[in-house]
């Protein structure tokens, strides 16, 4: 079964990125036909005889469009005549691959199909596999690079389930020049890599040769030219072992095209190197490329005379490359050549000629895909028009059906269905009714199970506030007693006098649930101003985004206290020198978040001093935690508590940060 690969990419623009994608190994080879033409007299069969005329239609479908189709057209005849379904897939998909060579989109793509559908029905997963990789290619030459890699995947895992290695490996090059198309440059490495590990397993230096090329045309998009210079030097090791004059052209081109932008005199001897072995292989479709880096270097030279006798000869070999983005690319550099040889009217001439065939191209795919869309139409109009086609047949066929039956027959089984009409509507009513009843329970139920819910929430969050209330007094009084001990007797009675304001604040707001932004400023504010006094250098910052106390935002009272009481006993009271607390209310979509930062010894220092010391625990902070818990359950909302220790630059602790999320409970 003829199958296409195409070799490698030629890495240079051609307006933008319009590449050649060439045809080699199990491709087409004009050397095979003469054998093939014997094994078609020799054929003691029309199967065999079908088969080889399938494959002299490949193999002719570069070099000799007019006698590939011939070939290719007969070989379709007698597979048909014979009603081989292997060789009507192979002649559909060799004629096909034809039509793709040719440019003739719609043709290729219809052809392609036909021989998808058969190679499915089937039912061999090779056979697939070469239909859905030459459509791919096909997809790829209509400038769709993601439909392409979506067929080389298809086609990757038919292969990858007929255990064919050889095949896999051919596609996943294939799937690596459709990811560097898309530019997603480490799935293609990740393929192309694969696909070389293959051919070395599989000793096929040919194509290991191209997977390196492949890679190298990566390597130098990402812009690793070290890279890209290895891979092209291990190529052009192997073309040589093997003797292969086009695949060592491809990489002197390659090397030249990396110098063209920026030395086009050293780009120039590569290009020409490159013209040299494609003279040996007689490939005028190769010469047509190459001859346009050469004018294109020459030109950058101001070797004007040499440029314009490159271009010439390019453009007569360009038309038997099929590919009319290179007719178009040289017509505009036929223009820049006149531009610079101050000859007005050959730039006029050949610009005019460039802009035509770029508007006929990007008619032709208007077109194309005016035509695609068009057949989708048609066939989905087609199928719906026999769906009901065959209802109405079979309503017919009913219809005949229901006459024949015996008149009492008939008026028995009405009797009988206007029975159980009754029987059914009465148990539907009952069953209404019955549903209505349980309905209303249920929803009694779940207003009681809410009612309960709400109940047990509110009991929990009161228990907590009457477990945290008297917690924080005896902190506020134990810091009170450490100053009275220390001597300091008029800081404490200011400390105390403090205090009483303090506990009336926190009295305040045990009553409500909820206070106002403002008063939570005002509250924590006094809490540090006392905790000021007793901790020598403390400095801090309590505010607020003006948006937050312009909607007199709210939140859970004695929430943040907690949490500022814990970063100075266990971040700033063991510290030495500047401690700094900044308390920061800012919006966070319906609700606020509050970011408590301290300038403390870092929580792995203060947990090292709390295992030596463990008289101190934060049970505000555990209370704290339950609360918000409870909460975010009863606004079903994910409120959150986030811990994050800072780093300086030498990665040593620099203090702490606390995030405390709340939802809008206002």
């Amino acid at each position: 079964m003829a199958f296409s690969l195409f070799m490698f990419m030629r890495p240079f623009a051609l307006l933008s990125s319009c590449c050649l994608l060439v045809c080699h190994a199990l491709a087409q080879d004009a050397s095979l036909v003469p054998k093939l033409l014997a094994d078609v007299r020799n054929a003691t069969n029309d199967t065999a005889r079908a088969d080889a005329l399938a494959r002299i239609c490949f193999n002719l479908s570069r070099s000799d469009h007019d006698s590939a189709q011939l070939v290719g057209e007969q070989a379709l005849a007698l597979a048909t005549r014979i009603n081989n379904q292997r060789a009507l897939g192979d002649a559909h998909n060799n004629l096909g691959w034809l039509a793709t060579e040719q440019g003739h989109i719609r043709r290729a793509d219809s052809l392609l199909i036909i021989a998808l559908g058969i190679f499915q029905r089937i039912g061999k997963p090779e056979y697939t596999s070469v239909a859905l990789s030459n459509l791919g290619w096909l997809a790829e030459k209509k400038g769709d690079s993601v439909g392409s890699l979506k067929r080389f995947q298809e086609a990757l895992t038919m292969s990858e389930q007929a255990k064919d290695t050889a095949t896999a490996s051919i596609l996943h090059y294939s799937i690596g020049i459709a990811y560097r198309k898309i530019k997603d440059y480490p799935k293609a490495l990740e393929h192309l890599l694969r696909s070389k590990e293959f051919e070395r397993t599989l000793h096929r230096k040919g194509k290991e040769s191209n997977c390196s090329v492949g890679l190298a045309n990566t390597y130098r998009a990402l812009g690793d030219t070290v890279s890209a210079m290895a891979e092209f030097a291990a190529a052009a090791a192997m073309y040589a072992s093997i003797n292969d004059h086009q695949g060592a052209g491809i990489v002197e081109e390659n090397l030249g095209d990396l110098l063209l932008e920026t030395e086009p005199a050293a780009a120039l001897p590569h290009f020409l190197v490159a013209k040299a072995r494609y003279d040996t292989l007689a490939s005028t479709v190769d010469k047509a490329y190459v001859l346009l880096r050469i004018g294109t270097a020459q030109l950058r030279l101001k070797n004007l005379k040499e440029a314009e006798t490159s271009f010439t000869e390019g453009l007569s070999y360009s038309a038997g490359a099929g590919d009319p983005n290179l007719v178009m690319e040289y017509e505009r550099y036929l223009a820049e050549l006149a531009k610079e040889q101050g000859d007005s009217e050959g730039v006029f001439k050949h610009y005019a000629r460039y802009v035509a065939l770029k508007d006929s191209l990007q008619g032709a795919d208007t077109q194309n895909e005016l035509a695609r869309l068009r057949t989708e139409f048609e066939t989905e109009r087609t199928e719906k028009d026999n769906t009901i086609l065959r209802a109405e047949s079979n309503e017919k066929s009913e219809r005949l059906r229901r006459k024949d039956i015996q008149l009492y027959g008939s008026v028995l089984i009405g009797a009988l269905a206007l029975v159980a009409a009754l029987l059914f509507f009465r148990n539907l009513r009952q069953k209404q009714k019955h549903t209505q009843v349980l309905e209303g329970l249920n929803t009694r139920l779940a207003n009681s199970n809410a009612e309960i819910s709400e109940i047990n929430g509110l009991l929990e969050m009161k228990l907590l506030r009457s477990q945290m209330n008297p917690h924080f007094i005896y902190n506020c009084l134990n810091s009170a007693a450490r100053m009275t001990q220390a001597g300091q007797s008029v800081e404490a009675l200011v400390y105390l006098q403090g205090f009483a304001r303090l506990l009336r604040m926190v009295l305040d707001h045990s009553v409500n649930d909820t206070v106002g932004i403002a008063e939570e400023i005002d509250f924590l504010r006094q809490y540090l101003k006392l905790e000021a006094v007793r901790l020598e250098g403390l400095h801090y910052e309590v505010e607020a985004e003006p948006a937050l106390l312009d909607d007199d935002a709210e939140l859970p009272a004695l929430i943040v206290q907690p949490f500022v009481e814990n970063a100075i006993w266990h971040g700033l009271a063991n510290k030495e020198g500047e401690r700094t607390l900044k308390v920061r209310f800012s919006k966070y979509g319906d609700g606020l978040v509050c970011t408590i930062s301290d300038t403390g010894v870092g929580r792995a220092e203060a947990a090292n001093t709390a295992s030596k010391d463990p008289s101190h625990r934060s049970l505000g902070m555990q209370l704290t935690s339950e609360r918000l818990r409870l909460l975010s359950r009863r606004m079903n909302e994910a409120g959150s508590i986030e811990v994050e220790d800072l780093r300086d630059g030498d990665g040593g602790s620099r203090g702490t940060r606390v995030t405390l999320r709340l939802a809008d409970i206002a």
